[in-house]
């Protein structure tokens, strides 16, 4: 499974959900952090390496669970000379889990986003999929609201296709 960079609504992703799916679910894992930081390494490095603008990368919710925030693994594995990542700084209000959950769920349960970094940046903003782009765009809007620009949204999967 060799990644291949994907554009689809200004969504970067590198892999088919379906090829990584059982790799993903790792993140409840206490030895997950092994796998993120290899599919890290193998695409959202070397993606990174090819951006020469500078900019700051913004995890989503990267909260320590089981010892390890999957999120903050590939924001650092962004990490070179034009790419900085902010870490705790973009968390959800709501602790509900949304794996697996409908999109009228989801809907109806919103995270509520609150940001507490820098204003008036340029950023990447992260995750580790796209399931229904109701992160994203939640988390975008926030970003929005904080005088922060995000550029570009990045995924290492994005099940719309």
């Amino acid at each position: 499974m060799k990644p291949k960079i994907r554009k689809n609504n200004n969504i970067v992703s590198f892999y088919d959900y379906e090829s990584i799916e059982h790799l993903i679910k790792y993140k409840y894992d206490k030895f997950g952090h092994r796998i993120f930081k290899i599919l890290s390494g193998l695409s959202l490095k070397k993606f990174a390496s090819e951006i020469k603008d500078s900019f700051y990368v913004i995890p989503i919710d990267d909260k320590i669970d089981k010892g390890f925030s999957h999120t903050a693994i590939m924001a650092k594995s962004m990490k070179n000379s034009y790419v900085t990542p902010i870490y705790h700084v973009l968390h959800s209000q709501n602790n509900t889990k949304y794996a697996g959950k409908s999109l009228e769920y989801r809907l109806n349960n919103p995270r509520d986003f609150k940001y507490t970094g820098p204003k008036e940046i340029d950023v990447i903003l992260l995750d580790d999929i796209s399931t229904t782009g109701l992160t994203l765009n939640e988390a975008k809007e926030c970003l929005k609201k904080n005088g922060v620009n995000v550029a570009l949204s990045v995924v290492l999967a994005n099940l719309k296709k």
